[in-house]
């Protein structure tokens, strides 16, 4: 094998020689063994005097670190207080002594004490317990509180085409002030000294008379 150790590629190559005789221009030996990082959008405003304002909400995160070390799954214990202290905002003294509540009770993945806990609060642990032993799961809870949530709002809705439509009957206001002072559509036909309430108000007597006679006559 020829020798090219005095070769000037070869001298130029290894940093050996610059690539013009006094110059001090760099040569690929002279090169860092690493790329150096490339420049956040921190380092080009800082160079070019630009003011970016807070950038930290658009860097990236660390998922690793936030599992915690060694990627690792947060605990009972972790999640209840992090979400505790982060999600609801609660001094992270409270958050702890509720953390280590669920951390002491049968549920022993985080995931799940946080369903409870956005479904019941952070004080319905007794509640997840016993809806537990029933074969009661978070996401059967849940489907249950919206279907009766769903039904208050159909009821309340149907009421309120009830009262649009005795609304209609009267004098403006006087069906408001039924409904806000107790009153149901079927009070409506009941008697005072011989005439139904219906009859009354059609009549023009004052709707506070009607409903101050309706409640001495019926309780």
């Amino acid at each position: 094998m020829p020798d090219i150790s005095h070769d000037p590629v070869y001298l130029w190559l290894t940093g050996a020689r610059p690539t013009t005789a006094g110059t001090g221009a760099p040569t690929p030996g002279a090169m860092p063994a690493r790329r150096p990082a490339a420049a956040t959008a921190s380092d080009i405003a800082r160079r070019e005097g630009l003011d970016l304002g807070d950038l930290s909400p658009y860097q990236r995160s660390d998922r690793r670190a936030r599992r915690g070390r060694g990627g690792r799954r947060p605990t009972v214990l972790q999640a209840v207080t992090r979400f505790a202290t982060t999600g609801l905002r609660i001094p992270r003294e409270r958050a702890v002594a509720h953390a280590q509540r669920w951390a002491a009770s049968s549920i022993t993945e985080p995931d799940e004490a946080l369903e409870w806990i956005r479904l019941l609060g952070l004080a319905g642990l007794d509640s997840a317990l016993r809806l537990r032993r029933k074969g009661v799961t978070p996401a059967m809870e849940k489907t249950r509180r919206e279907s009766e949530e769903k039904a208050r709002r159909d009821a309340r809705a149907a009421q309120d085409r009830v009262w649009a439509e005795i609304a209609a009957r009267y004098r403006p206001g006087i069906a408001a002030q039924l409904r806000l002072n107790g009153c149901t559509p079927d009070m409506l036909d009941r008697l005072i000294n011989g005439k139904t309430v219906d009859q009354l108000l059609r009549e023009g007597r004052p709707v506070q008379i009607v409903i101050n006679a309706l409640r001495d006559t019926h309780g």
